[in-house]
């Protein structure tokens, strides 16, 4: 299913989403690779759980450098629909399963990968507020760790994105364009 007509679908029933297009150049072969492994997907959701006092749930990883948490994700399978994918991946990383989603936004990431233009949506999805402790159901996918953050905190986390050294700076710059989005539309 297209983009277009994806959105058109999910729309009477999450809600019209905001949309933004985020665009990445120059890429260093390390990075390019990445997304190319990526992009065997046809997109990501990207989950906005609410928390207490008007903060969101972020989630780090081992392998992720020191103090690094972002907003939980999971790729879509070809053959999913996003707002499933939404709900397999709240229960798969925060063992959490929303009986309400809102479609916040599409946000459309172009990477240039050797002059080649790649196309991946992430599509945002809220989800009620939760109170529950997380529990990661998916032995295969390792996460360490859970925090909170309001709108201020998600331009930090983006800003130490940003910040991010050598291998990770190119990751950094991906994974803080859609936290800098949420945090204006919060």
């Amino acid at each position: 299913m297209g983009l277009e007509r994806e959105i058109k679908t999910l729309t009477p029933l999450y809600g019209a989403p905001a949309r933004a297009v985020f665009e990445f150049k120059n890429l260093s072969d390390n990075f390019g690779a990445w997304v190319t492994r990526l992009t065997r997907r046809r997109g990501e959701v990207i989950l906005v759980v609410p928390r207490a006092r008007a903060r969101v749930l972020l989630h780090t990883k081992p392998h992720y450098p020191e103090n690094v948490y972002r907003l939980p994700t999971g790729g879509i399978r070809r053959r999913e629909a996003a707002d499933a994918a939404a709900r397999r991946e709240a229960y798969e990383e925060i063992g959490f399963q929303p009986a309400t989603l809102r479609l916040l936004g599409v946000l459309e990431n172009i990477f240039w990968v050797r002059g080649k233009k790649i196309k991946y949506p992430s599509f945002v999805f809220r989800t009620e507020t939760w109170r529950g402790a997380p529990t990661p159901t998916d032995p295969d996918e390792p996460i360490s760790g859970f925090t909170d953050a309001d709108a201020l905190e998600l331009q930090a986390t983006a800003l130490y994105l940003t910040s991010l050294p050598g291998p990770w700076r190119e990751w950094g710059a991906f994974r803080a364009a859609s936290h800098l989005w949420l945090a204006a539309h919060l």
